[in-house]
């Protein structure tokens, strides 16, 4: 059973649910979330939005069309769940960094982020790929937003650190543009710059925009 909405002559259609049926109490529900979320990385990349259902995911993950909506009403709340998850890996990066972002060299602290960054979505590109062209209306913009913000409360944390060797005056708004546009230039990536990916040249030219705006003239 697909996970397309139909509506009769005359009727409004509605839009298919995202929110999660219930958040699982047991690892037992735990562990199924994560098998249905893994499949439906796996089917997204290779059929892409249109043409993925929901017996599609349940026959990746190996679980009955009813486990499934046990826990996910359609095939957009798992997809939302999915692109949820792939932001929370970007903010592990950038939070698992802050240490070296404050107290190290900073071009190797940068540096480091960057190629982190750019290696959680080369390893799901096609992921990104499809999710950024076909179903970039799907994550809920207040989770993403609050993602972000604490993203950027930790490279402005680190940068406040060491202010004296910045060069822009306004660090906060300097965290936040860092953020957004490192962001924005590895999802970009996945679907402008596949060949860029897996050379290097798109971590080490995004790492040398970065380091030349922060770092004052010697």
């Amino acid at each position: 059973m697909g996970s397309s909405i139909s509506c009769f002559d005359g009727a409004v259609p509605r839009s298919p649910r995202t929110a999660p049926r219930r958040t699982p109490s047991q690892r037992r529900g735990e562990d199924t979330v994560v098998v249905l979320l893994d499949a439906t990385e796996l089917v997204l990349a290779e059929r892409g939005f249109a043409a993925t259902t929901t017996n599609h995911i349940a026959d990746a993950a190996g679980v009955s069309i009813g486990t499934l909506y046990h826990y996910f009403p359609s095939k957009e709340s798992l997809i939302e769940a999915v692109v949820h998850r792939m932001w929370a890996r970007e903010l592990e990066v950038l939070v698992r960094h802050g240490a070296a972002l404050a107290e190290g060299p900073l071009d190797d602290a940068v540096r480091a982020i960057v190629r982190d960054l750019v290696a959680v979505v080369a390893e799901r590109r096609e992921l990104y790929r499809r999710w950024y062209a076909e179903a970039s209306h799907l994550g809920r913009l207040d989770e993403g937003l609050e993602m972000t913000s604490r993203a950027v409360a930790a490279v402005h944390a680190a940068f406040a650190r060491r202010a004296s060797e910045l060069r822009p005056p306004d660090l906060a708004f300097a965290a936040d543009l860092v953020v957004k546009m490192a962001l924005a230039m590895v999802r970009t990536g996945a679907r402008d710059y596949e060949r860029e990916i897996a050379s290097g040249k798109l971590a080490t030219e995004l790492s040398d925009m970065i380091v030349r705006y922060l770092l004052r003239s010697p």
